[in-house]
């Protein structure tokens, strides 16, 4: 996982029910409502990393994820002027009640950065609450800031189990050599089900855990990544994929699935397969044994016999 990365993980495995580590947000009625969510106000736009929605009280947590110890001022402030609606209508959020909502802005980061981030909250003249993300703690920093729903949860802090699960490894943003050892382990594996194709946007849903959440331009991006990683995987293994480009009547590109390795050889099969998965390269085949040429083991194990045999004893007891 890359490291900026890492803050989002670990706010989303607070949220994310079934992980190794506590889902104290999700325990109390918090859930993703959207990813890369852009909002604007008074002409100045934000893009929410990570948008949380409350619904039996209509409470929105904009999350801001810091990959370094910067902050952008006016950034800052455009998410202190940002109404709850405005979130609301960018993450077309379902409000089920007439409760109005409201909302509050979480600056999220990594532990060796969170005062630094403090620090240039406070020169930007806002008050935000900080979460600050560890290998083995996760701690709300600035709770005064807070609201009861956040900073309730979260008070004292949280012992993770391990380090923040891979739940997003790799975003739009991430370099395509990134995103290609997931790809081909999901084109792998739908070759194995003897699938005849999918198209990208499919292939993006299945390694992009998250695909459904994140805004529409964030999604365009992440097919193209995929699209990109598709293109290096087939070239690869020409012989086991295709990369069909979309048309004037098909409106996007496709996977189609060619031979699998027990079409080539039925022998092997695990081993190809596994081949397939690192490196996209079929597995060489084992060179004929010639039944002429002398096993070298059982050269060694007659020898030894006729060592053995050259020191039994007589009728006599003498060797």
């Amino acid at each position: 996982m890359e490291t900026r990365l890492v803050p989002l993980n670990g706010l989303l495995n607070l949220v994310t029910n079934g992980d190794v580590n506590q889902a104290v947000l999700a325990q109390t009625g918090f859930r993703v409502a959207g990813l890369e969510v852009p909002a604007v106000v008074q002409a100045n736009k934000v893009v929410i990393d990570a948008l949380l929605f409350h619904e039996a009280t209509n409470h929105l947590i904009q999350c801001e994820s810091k990959s370094g110890a910067n902050v952008e001022e006016q950034q800052a402030r455009t998410y202190r002027e940002l109404p709850p609606t405005a979130a609301v209508q960018a993450a077309c959020v379902t409000i089920k009640s007439r409760i109005p909502p409201t909302s509050e802005t979480l600056y999220v980061c990594q532990d060796e950065h969170a005062e630094r981030i403090r620090l240039g909250l406070r020169t930007a003249g806002v008050s935000f609450p900080v979460l600050s993300v560890g290998i083995r703690r996760i701690d709300l920093l600035d709770a005064a800031f807070a609201t009861e729903a956040l900073a309730a949860p979260l008070e004292g802090g949280v012992t993770l189990a391990g380090p923040p699960s891979r739940l997003i490894p790799f975003d739009h943003e991430s370099p395509t050599e990134v995103i290609v050892p997931f790809v081909r382990a999901e084109m792998v594996a739908m070759l194995s089900q003897r699938k005849e194709h999918i198209s990208i946007t499919g292939l993006a849903e299945a390694v992009a855990r998250h695909y459904a959440l994140y805004a529409h331009k964030a999604q365009q991006s992440l097919r193209a990544k995929v699209a990109s990683a598709v293109d290096l995987i087939v070239e690869s293994a020409p012989d086991r994929f295709a990369h069909d480009r979309k048309t004037g009547s098909r409106p996007e590109g496709l996977v189609r699935f060619l031979k699998t390795p027990e079409d080539l050889d039925p022998r092997g099969r695990t081993q190809a397969y596994q081949a397939l998965s690192r490196s996209g390269r079929p597995l060489r085949r084992r060179p004929a044994v010639d039944p002429n040429q002398l096993d070298l083991l059982q050269e060694l194990d007659a020898g030894d016999n006729d060592e053995d045999d050259s020191v039994m004893p007589d009728e006599e007891g003498e060797a």
